[in-house]
């Protein structure tokens, strides 16, 4: 493929990751609370943004590849019994591919608390 084309498919990739990134808010909220209850992150934020970038489309795979995995093993094994009284397994694939798809961003709390002060 040539640097050009890769180049464009970077910055969309970006860019999507920017617009359409789930939990962006609660980052945000997240981010204002600790600044409200005394934490300072603001030389987290830049390093929260490179990371961000990279960890975003790691989790978008992850999370689709799982989601179909689950959908796989959970057909298999439709109506067999689960370790625990009386389930299936459906309830621990649901659970294993719901937490697969959780953070998306790394927020400058998470920073600072891996390599803050």
């Amino acid at each position: 493929m040539k640097k050009r084309n890769l180049a464009k498919i970077a910055a969309a990739t970006l860019a999507l990751a920017i617009v359409i990134a789930p939990g962006m808010g609660s980052a945000a909220e997240e981010s204002a609370r600790e600044e409200s209850s005394g934490g300072s992150n603001g030389p987290f934020v830049f390093p929260s943004i490179l990371l961000s970038i990279l960890k975003f489309p790691q989790t978008l795979v992850t999370c689709a590849a799982t989601q179909v995995t689950a959908a796989a093993a959970y057909t298999l094994t439709y109506r067999v019994e689960g370790a625990y009284d009386g389930g299936t397994n459906g309830r621990d694939i649901g659970e294993t591919a719901r937490r697969s798809c959780t953070a998306w961003f790394v927020t400058p709390s998470e920073v600072r608390k891996d390599y803050g002060r």
